[in-house]
């Protein structure tokens, strides 16, 4: 039976490689427990060359394309619930996907 899904990336606005970001220690252990959480491949995640915002990218494999947008939306909603708690003005911006269905 064959799967679909979606590679992903995805631009975290309003959140800098800066001093805020890399001393709150708190914010970035909810990050990672949340990326260990996550039932999809996560590939990476890093700021852009300019530092002006974080971009994470994976892949979404399920049964349906419902299930993977699914439970893409959900790691989003959760990815910016974290960041409101820290920052006043963020925002996530779907940058790139790109679906496929696996042949199997």
């Amino acid at each position: 039976m064959s799967k679909k899904g979606f590679d992903f990336r995805l631009e975290v606005e309003n959140v800098k490689d800066n001093e805020e970001f890399n001393n709150n220690t708190e914010l970035i252990n909810e990050i990672k427990k949340l990326f260990k959480e996550t039932p999809f491949l996560l590939d990476g995640a890093g700021f852009c060359e300019n530092r002006e915002f974080l971009i994470i990218s994976g892949q979404v494999c399920r049964d349906s394309k419902k299930e993977a947008q699914a439970e893409y939306i959900i790691f989003k909603e959760k990815l910016l619930r974290i960041f409101k708690r820290f920052y006043k003005k963020v925002r996530l911006i779907d940058i790139f996907i790109a679906y496929f269905t696996t042949l199997h």
